[in-house]
């Protein structure tokens, strides 16, 4: 019965949305492209430095990259990534407000002008940016990068504990992210303050703790593609160098090398939409949910 009311009022509106809207779709590819460069780039990066410098794994391929990084350029790339990560910390609770505001508008039939909407963005934006960056640490992907960028000080033989450390720390991360989970929709759609939608979010979670578990591991289960994008931008880098040793023709390289790039940028658009997608049915699903079970909490 449990089951059957979370298809029918959650998982069900939230398909409806991904299925019969594409502009939402398209409108939200622009900061799920810089989301997958970000995130996946940095954890390439990081994997790359943990097995060349600190297992001393001298792959050439892998050298060669890791060169990249740190290369005469390296104040050029460092002065790009701040810029990039500020316009991303920016541009992530503005869309994250729209695509709220826009399912509820969706859902209720609700018609808002621009000043309205504009006054309303600016209402909320300090609450969903101040809660973005206290508790941004707790994604998955978040939580790998922090790991690989801790083993970097410490002497490898004092692995084994931050490996438990991190094990533990990995289940109160996902502890909190299923307490939290309700926390921006109550920022968003009643106005709350961080610590107020924690507290709101908190109870709907404990209230409705069976299916709000049950939420949160399909929507981890669709969170498994981060591998995909990991080992995309892994393997084309290295698939690039490997081709600048293994052709000496320069026609042959040049062709070779716009026809890999060609493949990368595509299969970077390719992925960034489909985590846009699942993004909107991530959010719908949140969102249906809230609705339902803060529906049942003041009814109480």
């Amino acid at each position: 019965m449990a089951n059957k009311l979370l298809k029918k009022k959650v998982i069900i509106p939230a398909w409806n949305i991904i299925k019969n809207d594409i502009q939402v779709k398209k409108f939200y590819l622009i900061p799920w492209l810089l989301s997958t460069i970000f995130l996946t780039v940095l954890l390439v990066y990081q994997t790359i430095y943990t097995y060349v410098i600190l297992f001393n794994k001298k792959e050439e391929a892998l050298v060669v990259i890791l060169n990249f990084f740190h290369s005469d350029y390296l104040f050029e790339i460092i002065v790009f990534w701040v810029i990039f990560i500020i316009v991303y910390i920016i541009l992530t609770p503005i869309f994250e407000w729209w695509l709220i505001k826009y399912i509820q508008a969706k859902n209720e039939n609700i018609e808002m002008s621009s000043s309205e909407a504009l006054w309303e963005w600016l209402y909320n934006f300090l609450p969903l940016f101040e809660y973005n960056n206290l508790f941004s640490e707790f994604k998955v992907i978040s939580i790998l990068n922090s790991y690989l960028f801790t083993i970097r000080f410490i002497w490898l033989e004092y692995i084994n504990v931050i490996n438990y450390l991190f094990v533990i720390l990995l289940f109160v991360w996902i502890f909190l992210n299923i307490l939290f989970s309700y926390s921006k929709y109550a920022i968003i759609l009643d106005n709350k303050k961080v610590f107020e939608s924690i507290w709101v979010s908190s109870r709907i979670t404990i209230l409705n703790i069976k299916r709000t578990v049950k939420l949160y591991f399909f929507i981890l289960f669709l969170n498994l593609r981060v591998i995909f994008n990991f080992v995309i931008f892994l393997s084309f880098p290295i698939i690039i160098v490997i081709t600048l040793w293994l052709i000496t023709s320069k026609i042959f390289l040049m062709v070779a090398i716009t026809i890999l790039s060609i493949l990368f940028i595509s299969f970077i658009l390719i992925l960034s939409y489909l985590t846009a997608v699942l993004e909107v049915f991530k959010t719908s699903i949140w969102y249906y949910a809230y609705i339902e079970w803060k529906t049942k909490l003041e009814g109480k």
